[in-house]
């Protein structure tokens, strides 16, 4: 979907079962690094000198893929606020590896006046489709700049 066909962001355009994605990424040490940098971790495993074979990346390097698949495939809108994050490991991320991310809204619903949703997404190797992660986010989305 290019950005000129995306959707609005709103409580009408998000349906449970929409997928979103995919999105892909090649994991470079300089991200890696960079990102171990700025969070203090100080595992050598993050490095160009990794003691290992290859290199990984932090496990967490790639939380915020759930914001790249929503803003592929929506636009507009006041984004929203991130009320729960859950996610499960499988396999770390390797220097060199490309990434594949597929989502899919899972849940919508109302509650005190609110449009709440959750987006279940996981990270793939796109050579061998071994799965590496995967995610949820339940959110509440904002309209017009305050909780709907």
């Amino acid at each position: 979907m290019s950005d000129d066909d995306r959707i609005l962001m709103c409580p009408e355009n998000v349906r449970e079962g929409m997928g979103l994605g995919p999105i892909f990424c090649v994991i470079t040490a300089e991200q890696v690094e960079a990102f171990a940098r700025a969070t203090d971790a100080d595992n050598p495993l993050y490095t160009a000198e990794s003691p290992a074979a290859v290199q990984i990346a932090p496990p967490t390097m790639r939380l915020l893929d759930y914001a790249l698949l929503i803003a592929k495939h929506f636009r507009g809108g006041s984004g929203g606020v991130h009320a729960k994050h859950r996610n499960e490991f499988f396999a770390p991320m390797r220097v060199g590896q490309t990434i594949r991310t597929d989502g899919r809204i899972t849940k919508t619903w109302h509650k005190r006046g609110k449009f709440y949703f959750e987006l279940e997404y996981e990270s793939r190797d796109v050579e061998n489709d071994e799965l590496l992660m995967r995610q949820a986010i339940t959110a509440v989305l904002l309209i017009e700049g305050r909780m709907q």
